[in-house]
C-alpha cells in the first residue's frame, strides 16, 4: 500500500515539474511577468452593476422597473381595464 501511495505522489510531482515547465515556458514566450499574473481586485472591463430604476408602483411593496415578466398586482391592474400609465413613477 506505502509503495502504491509512493508512486501516486512521484507521478503528481513528475506532472507537477513538467507543468510549470510550461508555464514558464509560455510567460517567457509572451513576457508575462508574475505581476500580471496577480489578482488586482476588479477585472478588467468589470462595471458595478447599478440598481434598475423603479418606472411604476403602486405601494412600496408593489413596484416594476417595467423590464422581465409583469408581476401580479401589473396583471391585475390590466385585466380590470386599468392603465399602467396611471402608476407611472414620475
Amino acid at each position: 500500500m506505502a509503495s502504491i501511495q509512493k508512486q501516486i505522489n512521484e507521478q503528481k510531482a513528475a506532472g507537477k515539474r513538467e507543468a510549470i515547465s510550461e508555464i514558464k515556458a509560455k510567460m517567457a514566450e509572451f513576457d508575462i511577468t508574475v505581476d500580471d499574473l496577480q489578482s488586482r481586485g476588479v477585472s478588467r472591463g468589470f462595471k458595478e452593476k447599478k440598481p434598475s430604476v423603479i418606472k411604476y408602483r403602486k405601494s412600496d411593496s408593489e413596484t416594476w422597473v417595467g423590464r422581465g415578466p409583469k408581476p401580479s398586482w401589473v396583471k391585475d391592474v390590466e385585466a380590470a381595464g386599468g392603465k399602467l400609465s396611471d402608476y407611472l413613477v414620475q
